[in-house]
């Protein structure tokens, strides 16, 4: 292929002089033949005059100039008329990322004699991809550790589950039904009646032996303590007003007369005596250990679904992506139930299933029940107690029309607020009812965000109602003291 020079004259159906692009035509070894001035400036060369000057030298490879020609002649070869790539170049000692349109220019006789094109700066928008790339990488292994982290942390959840049951059977008999939860009323009875049995107790060990025999055994400072503790086991209900502090508070007191106890010298008091306290007090701090022990076993229950339903929505967009198959409504909901069955049973919250349809829909079968899931797993969160007789109830129910199921969620207990609802705020990720954190409740906010971007990918909806289930007005100052009625329907289309 012999080096001819273009004739100009290829070039002159061009007006290209002040077009805001670089427009060029080399010869076949690259030597400038003409371009204009936006050209001029990109690479750095004079602005007017001849340009001494190749393609060639702002190239950092070589080889790229080579494999640059190599594609044009391939394109023209297969009847296109222009090549498009993005060169690296280097001008001014910068880095210069320029998109390339080329065409062959071919002399009469159809052979080679150099190239025409325009290059477009696209620096800017290349290292801006690039930082978005390095960034979503760096989200991605993020979020990988963060599923990894939650996963560890879930597994641990379990094995303290675990402990928390066995320390729990090792402390028995339990005086509340299996593992369940007790309401503040049960807690209060079964503590009142160990503190009574220990302050009487203690008002009987007063009276033991002379004051010679007393002084010997133990110090008047001790026998003060002692005595001074009667009064707060009798009347722990008004000294300590925050329930959920009661046992903690029982048990600090019974630990005190049990070290007093052990301190006692011996052979100045009756053993029998000395040991009926002991028991005493080892009996309420045993009760009180293990109301402690029920209420931090439902918080981990609870903490694990929560990890478990965390992890799942971080790491979701890094899974394989599952084609949708067809499946059951009430196989759903079954697989959702069996998701919480153990953090229910912990609060004594009776699952209640009604018309559960056979139904098919075609859906991800792990993302929907992560939906139902967190809908259910707030039902039971937050469901009050109506009396002590009674297991408090979340139901779950499905009706079918307009080729659609809807899914119900109904329990009594936490209201929502009207303006919450009517501003959709509870939709919004991280965002938790400003009445929902009574009684220390966890959450993070994501669970219904999850349940409504989920239905709605499948065309479907998540609706909530909230009603007061007591005649109070709205105006009322303790009109959102009263339980409510709340329905949450998640809708999918029929299969």
């Amino acid at each position: 292929m012999k080096d001819k020079i273009p004739s100009f004259d290829q070039f002159e159906d061009f007006d290209f002089r002040e077009l805001p692009i670089g427009v060029y035509m080399t010869a076949l070894d690259g030597q400038f033949v003409v371009c204009n001035r936006t050209l001029r400036k990109m690479l750095g060369l004079p602005l007017e005059g001849p340009i001494h000057a190749t393609i060639v030298d702002f190239y950092p490879n070589p080889m790229d100039r080579e494999e640059a020609i190599a594609r044009a002649i391939k394109v023209s070869d297969q009847g296109r008329e222009v090549d498009r790539g993005i060169l690296k170049l280097i001008a001014n000692g910068h880095e210069l990322y320029v998109e390339d349109y080329c065409k062959i220019l071919k002399d009469e006789t159809g052979e080679i004699t150099g190239f025409v094109g325009c290059l477009v700066d696209i620096t800017s928008e290349f290292e801006t991809r690039r930082h978005e790339s390095l960034l979503r990488d760096r989200v991605e292994e993020l979020t990988f550790d963060i599923g990894r982290i939650l996963h560890a942390n879930t597994t641990t959840l379990v094995m303290v589950s675990q402990g928390l049951q066995s320390a729990i059977q090792a402390l028995g008999p339990n005086p509340f039904t299996e593992l369940t939860v007790p309401s503040s009323d049960e807690i209060d009875d079964v503590l009142a009646e160990s503190a009574n049995a220990l302050a009487s107790t203690i008002e009987h060990f007063l009276k033991v032996a002379n004051e010679e025999r007393r002084s010997k055994s133990l110090s008047a400072a001790k026998w003060h303590t002692l005595s001074a503790q009667v009064n707060g086991l009798r009347k722990f209900r008004e000294q300590v007003t925050v329930a959920e502090s009661r046992s903690s508070a029982l048990r600090a007191s019974a630990n005190t007369v049990s070290q007093i106890s052990q301190a006692i010298a011996p052979g100045f008091l009756p053993r029998e005596a000395i040991r009926g306290l002991q028991y005493s007090a080892n009996q309420l701090q045993r009760i009180s250990t293990l109301i402690d022990l029920l209420k931090t076993r439902s918080a981990v229950l609870q903490m694990d679904f929560t990890l478990q339903s965390l992890r799942e929505y971080v790491t979701s967009e890094m899974r394989e992506k599952i084609s949708a198959e067809k499946v059951t409504v009430k196989y759903l909901v079954d697989e959702a139930i069996s998701r919480l069955t153990a953090f229910a049973n912990s609060l004594s919250v009776e699952i209640q299933v009604q018309n559960i349809v056979e139904a098919k829909v075609k859906v991800n079968e792990r993302e929907v029940v992560r939906a139902l899931a967190n809908l259910l797993h707030n039902a039971i969160k937050y469901t009050w107690r109506r009396d002590r007789t009674k297991s408090s109830w979340v139901s779950i129910r499905t009706t079918v029309r307009d080729g659609k199921v809807f899914i119900e969620f109904e329990n009594w207990g936490v209201p929502i607020s009207k303006e919450e609802l009517d501003q959709g705020l509870i939709f919004n990720l991280g965002y938790r009812g400003r009445l929902s954190k009574d009684r220390g409740r966890q959450g993070t906010g994501i669970g219904l965000t999850d349940s409504y971007r989920i239905a709605e990918s499948y065309g479907g909806n998540v609706v909530i109602q909230s009603r007061p289930t007591r005649n109070f007005k709205a105006s009322d100052r303790n009109y959102y003291d009263q339980p409510f009625r709340t329905t949450v329907i998640f809708s999918l289309p029929l299969s």
